[in-house]
């Protein structure tokens, strides 16, 4: 019995692993670790959530394509053109880039962007008019009230969890 991991001791070591396996190029093994730590978390009660108790996780994608819909990325890379914060911020977070900047299109025809000082250069873009999924939707009704920081706070967070499991 000495030998037997518990969840979070094996999710540590999972992810051990992941950080190797990435490392040396062995991607194919990384979608079943993500699958096993992602279960295992969620046995410990470690999700990553907000708050509120939004899983931040699960709605990663969601999350940081209604921030750059609503705010742009210059707060997060205000040194990159949009091009390199999406390709910084997907490496980050671990999905594609044509994923995120998709999932962006769909927040823009729903999010209203004013131009401020802090967001000078924050484009209008038309998006696509269609009605959100119902995971979008949720958030986009979570964080619609929310003010830029809380939701930058959200999104740092994201960023960084995922990026110290990527590295």
């Amino acid at each position: 019995m000495e030998n037997l991991l518990y969840p979070q001791e094996l999710s540590k070591k999972l992810k051990k692993i992941k950080q190797i396996a990435k490392k040396h190029g062995y991607n194919e093994i990384l979608a079943p670790i993500n699958e096993l730590t992602n279960f295992l978390d969620s046995i410990n009660g470690s999700n990553k959530k907000n708050s509120a108790g939004f899983n931040l996780e699960e709605n990663k994608v969601q999350i940081l394509a209604y921030y750059l819909s609503r705010f742009d990325h210059y707060e997060l890379f205000p040194s990159l053109n949009q091009n390199e914060a999406f390709e910084k911020i997907a490496a980050m977070a671990n999905i594609k880039k044509s994923t995120l900047r998709l999932a962006r299109d769909y927040f823009d025809s729903k999010t209203a962007k004013v131009k401020t000082k802090e967001s000078p250069y924050l484009k209008t873009r038309k998006g696509i008019d269609m009605p959100l999924t119902r995971q979008a939707q949720k958030v986009f009704d979570y964080y619609s009230t929310k003010k830029r920081t809380e939701i930058t706070k959200d999104v740092l967070k994201i960023l960084k969890d995922n990026n110290a499991t990527a590295n």
